[in-house]
């Protein structure tokens, strides 16, 4: 008896844990929200992720990851001239914090 209801409870964590991942998947991020950026020459997401501190207020790994998650970067590479973009709500650039992911 006690081990079919260690194994309800334990199922029953795992099916809440993978239902609350495909909630979360299913909310993808608007872009059209957020500031987006043309790179430059020499541009790198550390780079970027210092020079908009201000705006993100995310730690640069966090910065990074969600940059290359969004626009869905296959490495963290970026070329001169691409379009990405960034963790800064176009209503409050130069104000708050954008929200994570």
């Amino acid at each position: 008896m006690r081990k079919t209801l260690l194994h309800y409870v334990l199922f029953s964590f795992l099916f809440a844990l993978v239902l609350a991942g495909f909630v979360y998947a299913s909310n993808p991020v608007d872009k059209k929200e957020y500031v987006t950026i043309t790179v430059a020459p020499g541009d790198t997401l550390w780079g970027l992720a210092k020079q908009y501190e201000q705006e993100h207020h995310m730690p640069p790994n966090e910065f990074i990851r969600w940059v290359v998650d969004v626009n869905h970067l296959p490495s963290p590479r970026l070329a001169a001239g691409e379009q990405i973009v960034i963790p800064v709500l176009k209503s409050k650039q130069g104000g708050s914090v954008a929200v994570n992911q």
